[in-house]
């Protein structure tokens, strides 16, 4: 076979990932075959298990690369200067864009571990707790001195949100993404905010 360039090869990886995702979001990652893999991205099985031995492989690639993708963006916002609420509306602002930028992988990361064997599960449950970690410490600098059990249902209420709003929300409608982004982190604000120690 012959050399295939680091570039190329992660050019290729990428395209197979984004055929995965688009038929693994059509057809359920159950349902889905290799053999469909290959022949939504235009390969050969072959071509497909030199990248990818096996399926979960393939899902388990997928899913670690959105959630490192979402963690970085969150970890940026998070650094940037300016008060919680500020760096709020930077992580609602950046939580949408990398789950849109990747909607049908973000929809399979909310949906699909379940179906990959535990020791390939542990690092993306690992992953997506750090998310949790992340948007928690920001909620109690938000807000500080609540009983801490508190902190991680409201983690989960404001990522349920952002979750679901990239299910339903269509960019190309009358509520621009910068709109979609303020409403909802001050929807959020308002609910959090008016919690008491």
């Amino acid at each position: 076979m012959p050399r295939v360039r680091a570039d190329d090869y992660e050019l290729k990886s990428q395209a197979i990932m984004d055929c995965a995702a688009a038929l693994f979001a059509k057809e359920g990652y159950p349902a889905a075959k290799m053999q469909d893999v290959a022949k939504a991205c235009g390969a050969t099985k072959s071509m497909l298990y030199h990248y990818f031995p096996t399926k979960d492989d393939l899902l388990f690639a997928m899913l670690d690369e959105h959630l490192e993708r979402v963690i970085a963006g969150l970890q940026e916002a998070l650094a940037a200067s300016g008060t919680p609420r500020d760096r709020l509306l930077a992580l609602v602002e950046t939580y949408t864009q990398k789950s849109a930028q990747s909607r049908r992988r973000h929809t399979i990361a909310m949906q699909d571990v379940k179906y990959l064997p535990k020791s390939k599960q542990a690092p993306l449950i690992a992953a997506q707790r750090k998310v949790t970690d992340l948007v928690a410490d920001l909620l109690r600098e938000l807000n500080p001195g609540l009983p801490e059990h508190v902190y991680k249902p409201y983690t989960m209420m404001l990522l349920g949100m952002l979750n679901w709003a990239d299910i339903w929300y269509k960019p190309g409608g009358p509520m621009k993404p910068q709109e979609l982004c303020d409403r909802l982190a001050r929807l959020f604000l308002k609910g959090f905010m008016a919690e008491k120690a």
